[in-house]
């Protein structure tokens, strides 16, 4: 008899290992999409007023600050507006939070709008 791969079973437990291993991969893969797709409906947009910032470390403390909240994808500084606008996950964080965070270091937050409202 030949010594085929089926009569092999050291090799056959780690065929079925590695299949297994690829086959979590790509479910695994497959969950991100979804939520990947969905992610375009629930970004949304503010425009905050920051009184306060007067100089480039002042808008470099505040973007750091609203960069590091969780569900965060963008947040740029308009130093010249002196406003935050901040691009995030609405299900996962509010603007009633980036206002806080504002807040928190000194500098005071105005209403947060929704950009492209008045």
């Amino acid at each position: 008899m030949s010594s085929g791969f089926i009569h092999k079973p050291k090799e056959m437990i780690k065929f079925v290992f590695v299949v297994a291993v690829g086959a979590l991969l790509v479910m695994a893969a497959a969950q991100d999409r979804p939520y990947a797709a969905t992610n375009e409906a629930i970004t949304k947009t503010v425009v905050i007023p920051v009184e306060g910032m007067t100089c480039a470390s002042c808008a470099a403390n505040v973007k750091r600050a609203l960069k590091a909240i969780d569900g965060v994808f963008e947040a740029k500084i308009d130093l010249k507006q002196r406003s935050a606008t901040v691009r995030f996950d609405e299900g996962r964080v509010s603007p009633g939070r980036f206002a806080e965070t504002i807040n928190k270091l000194g500098y005071k937050a105005g209403t947060p709008r929704v950009e492209g409202s008045q």
